[in-house]
């Protein structure tokens, strides 16, 4: 059993609050990514629950025991660390095999066996008998992993581990801890600044930001209804765009142009004077009509390629208005098209592409979403 259930958990150092009366469930044999900034507090919330530090107020409760003051051996819990902390005198076997030394529960023959068995699923039995200096980063990560299997614990609790690898080998891990962690069923706390962790890992992921929880949810449902401007910037790489602007007899209106909403966005921002229209880059279409030949539509504009971004398969690219250089769009176009800096497209922003939200707020006032079939569908309001 792994539940985990974080109420009113705040954690301050002096007069600075890390955590900020949070409160989180988490689900027995749940893979969780605590993602956000360097310095939102998902580390602390993190160390909290392992017990390496100690609230300041709120309870954390493991199924139904309070382990809110209990020490770290005393939760049953594995930790993984972004700098792995292997002992360097000992080899590979005697690092994984550490954790059990003081378990009676088991016999010398049976610390081997548990060692060796939790090696063959890591892949890893050829390097029993070397020592962490003699392994690459990515072994390293595996002896890691494999000291905290070994243990058999309730949960398993993960510091951006993966963020001393290269970019290639980052991907092939989360793979396999994504699969190592279904293959064994405990619930798993992991934490990440890494949002392309977060979104291809989780079963969940809450988002934080200056210590307190913005949104929790799937990852698909906090990419596509953000409760806040914070998710969703923070989620979509590139980033979304955003525009400041007012609602005006059905429109946004910016300083460059005007978008027509629908009467389904407008139902939802009628009460609304600033707002931010959010626009993902892959909802931006760049029209192949020559600029001249075209008659504008309401939702078609006369933008200027700033910078184009060459990603092979896509690419990125950089938009300003023909109108006002200091408002502009980024756009995801097909990497066999070519588009060239300094010309002039036609932009196309669908009737649907629209997320609002409150400009003093930061609140979604509006959301859409693509279901699976293409459609689009306007999702229930955000859970927080």
């Amino acid at each position: 059993m792994g539940e985990i259930n974080l109420s009113n958990l705040t954690k301050r150092f002096g007069d600075v609050v890390a955590v900020n009366d949070l409160d989180l469930e988490i689900e027995d044999g749940e893979f969780l990514v605590l993602v956000g900034p360097s310095g939102c507090g998902k580390s602390t919330t993190l160390r909290c629950v392992a017990g390496l530090e100690t609230p300041s107020s709120g309870q954390i409760r493991f199924d139904e025991t309070d382990v809110t003051y209990r020490v770290p051996q005393n939760r049953d819990v594995a930790m993984v660390f972004q700098d792995y902390a292997l002992y360097p005198h000992m080899t590979v076997r005697e690092n994984m095999k550490f954790g059990l030394e003081e378990e009676p529960d088991y016999t010398d023959e049976e610390r081997e066996e548990r060692v060796e068995s939790v090696a063959d699923l890591l892949d890893i039995p050829d390097l029993l008998d070397r020592k962490p200096g003699e392994l690459s980063g990515g072994q390293q990560q595996r002896v890691a992993l494999g000291r905290a299997i070994v243990r058999d614990p309730s949960v398993f609790l993960m510091d951006e581990p993966l963020s001393n690898l290269d970019a290639k080998l980052r991907a092939t891990m989360r793979m396999e801890l994504q699969h190592l962690q279904e293959d064994l069923g405990v619930t798993t706390v992991y934490v990440t600044h890494d949002q392309t962790e977060a979104m291809t890992m989780s079963d969940r992921m809450a988002v934080m930001n200056d210590g307190e929880l913005q949104q929790v949810g799937e990852p698909l449902d906090l990419y596509h209804a953000p409760a806040n401007l914070f998710v969703a910037e923070f989620l979509g790489e590139p980033n979304m765009n955003h525009l400041n602007g007012t609602v005006d007899d059905g429109r946004f209106v910016a300083d460059s142009f005007t978008y027509p909403f629908d009467d389904s966005v407008l139902d939802d921002v009628e009460d609304a004077d600033d707002v931010v229209l959010g626009v993902r880059p892959e909802s931006v279409e760049i029209l192949d009509d020559d600029p001249e030949a075209v008659s504008l539509g309401d939702r078609e504009f006369e933008m200027t390629v700033d910078v184009v971004e060459p990603m092979g398969n896509e690419h990125v690219v950089h938009l300003d208005f023909a109108a006002d250089a200091s408002e502009s769009l980024t756009a995801i176009a097909d990497g066999m098209r070519r588009i060239e800096e300094g010309e002039s497209v036609i932009v196309h922003l669908p009737h649907d592409a629209a997320h609002v939200f409150d400009a003093r707020t930061g609140v979604a006032l509006h959301n859409r979403r693509v279901s699976f079939d293409g459609s689009s569908d306007q999702l229930d309001e955000p859970r927080v």
